[in-house]
């Protein structure tokens, strides 16, 4: 029995060798048709199945709804800046304002000097409370109706508050035209900035 069930799988065996077609890795015409070019057929053509873009009415709304617009302008909250001013502090040491200064001393004249001719003059003189003045004048069109005095000069003095206040000037024919200034001095008070909220 064992016999006759080997001589079957022997036998199958050489059937499946004997009958199995032979791959050697040449190309063998025959097994595609007599002649052994390609016969076109319809297997893998692209065959179109139309398939129309529906549209479907339905937007996300993120779950809240649609939207919907509310006509609140948007109120900024005031927000309370600190706000400043420029103050000028009280002047230091102003030994020229005190009472009695004058009183008792009187005003001492430190400099003085000047110069009168006929055609011209010209002064200069300084104070011990730091006023001062000095000025240049000229006599233009001499012995005619158009005569007169053509000057230029300054004159300068500490106010109150401890600045030099100076007044540059020119008088002729054209009148008398003042340039002013204000000059920061040891005894000015300064600028400051000071919180008003």
């Amino acid at each position: 029995m064992v016999s006759v069930k080997v001589q079957y799988v022997l036998a199958f065996c050489i059937v499946a060798v004997v009958g199995s077609p032979s791959d050697d890795g040449k190309w063998h015409p025959y097994r595609f048709g007599d002649n052994g070019k390609y016969i076109p057929t319809d297997e893998g053509k692209y065959i179109h199945i139309p398939n129309p873009y529906i549209h479907v009415d339905n937007p996300y709304d993120g779950g809240f709804g649609p939207y919907t617009h509310e006509d609140e302008p948007y109120v900024v909250e005031e927000t309370v800046q600190d706000q400043y001013r420029l103050v000028l502090t009280p002047p230091k040491d102003l030994p020229f304002y005190k009472d009695g200064y004058y009183k008792n001393n009187g005003i001492k004249i430190i400099s003085q000097k000047h110069n009168y001719m006929e055609d011209k003059y010209d002064f200069d003189f300084e104070t011990e409370n730091k006023i001062r003045a000095k000025e240049n004048a000229v006599l233009k069109n001499p012995n005619t109706i158009d005569e007169g005095i053509a000057s230029q000069g300054f004159y300068e003095y500490i106010g109150p508050d401890g600045f030099m206040y100076r007044v540059e000037y020119t008088a002729d024919e054209n009148g008398f035209r003042p340039k002013t200034r204000r000059l920061e001095t040891p005894y000015s008070g300064k600028w400051v900035l000071e919180k008003v909220n």
